[in-house]
């Protein structure tokens, strides 16, 4: 019993649960890792771009989503090629991010093999690589925008323990917000005269983090719509300064970058594409996640909880869940 008793105590101690939540956070990141690496057939599942050779297809910031693809599934063409990562053939620690624009088949020796040529969007045409297949890791499946300048800024800083650093940091920020069960106790007691108390006259505490939490959602969406922001970026190869677009300066950016003459946006469900003209002919886009769609949802869904708690329609539910068939 007295062993039970002593578990039971370490179980609610707020640092044993801190350290165990923050373990558990870390376990998922690197499950999730893993299994997308499986999923997704390739050792390079996600990476953050940090040249501006796929300008302006690609970003310095994005991260790219990577399939692993046999080289004989390859599509190459300047302009509808795969954009596809290879390892440099001459430092095959170096991951290389170009447009496919030449497949050969080569035959060796009663076999045979592909040699795939690629370009850069933002290089000059004659600037190609050509390489073996052996080094092909994956195509480029979709982007995500500006996320992937927090790696950048971490691996800059010449170790990725700071970013374990950083999630355990934030992981206990969180929880030392989450008040303990003596604490609720406390609250419980106290609820009534707390219930009375206002900010501003009649504004309550209560609904004064609703609105700041709205007014946020709202800048959200009206920053991945019109919004961009300039920061050096340390982690950039050359460092150099980085700009992050909303979905339509971006558009406007790439509809007056270099030889483009036109550019065309394009929706799905939770993603957007941009397509360019460029010498008379159409240059594919990269398919990229929008923040856009993604934070419009967050803030229905918010508003929609909060809708429903304030009509009792979350205890409305339960009653009928629990009610009993006549």
């Amino acid at each position: 019993m007295a062993e039970m008793k002593t578990l039971k105590q370490i179980w609610k101690n707020e640092y044993f649960q801190a350290i165990l939540l923050t373990v558990a956070m870390i376990a998922i990141v690197f499950g999730f890792w893993f299994g997308s690496q499986v999923a997704l057939r390739t050792q390079y599942p996600a990476l953050a771009v940090v040249s501006g050779s796929m300008l302006p297809t690609l970003n310095v910031g994005d991260v790219i989503i990577v399939q692993g693809v046999p080289a004989s599934e390859i599509r190459a063409d300047y302009s509808t090629g795969d954009v596809v990562v290879f390892r440099s053939p001459s430092n095959p620690d170096y991951r290389i991010v170009h447009r496919a624009v030449e497949i050969k088949w080569v035959n060796s020796s009663g076999s045979g093999y592909y040699v795939i040529t690629t370009h850069g969007d933002n290089n000059p045409y004659e600037a190609t690589e050509t390489f073996h297949e052996s080094y092909l890791i994956g195509k480029v499946v979709v982007r995500i925008p500006y996320i992937g300048n927090f790696a950048l800024f971490v691996n800059a800083l010449g170790s990725f323990y700071y970013f374990i650093i950083v999630i355990i940091i934030i992981v206990n920020i969180l929880f030392s917000l989450v008040p303990s069960g003596e604490e609720e106790k406390k609250a419980g007691e106290e609820k009534a005269p707390r219930e009375k108390r206002k900010l501003f006259g009649k504004l309550s505490l209560e609904m004064l983090v609703l609105i700041i939490i709205n007014v946020f959602l709202l800048g959200f969406v009206l920053f991945n719509l019109f919004g961009s922001f300039v920061f050096w970026q340390i982690g950039a190869d050359p460092p150099q300064n980085v700009t992050i677009r909303g979905m339509y300066p971006d558009l406007q950016y790439q509809s007056n970058y270099g030889e483009i003459t036109q550019a065309f946006l394009s929706h799905d469900f939770m993603t957007y594409q941009i397509d360019c003209l460029v010498n008379g002919s159409v240059r594919f886009g990269v398919p990229a996640f929008s923040w856009l769609q993604a934070s419009i949802l967050v803030l229905l869904l918010f508003d929609f909880w909060i809708l429903a708690k304030f009509l009792h329609l979350d205890k409305r539910i339960v009653q009928m869940l629990k009610r009993k068939p006549t």
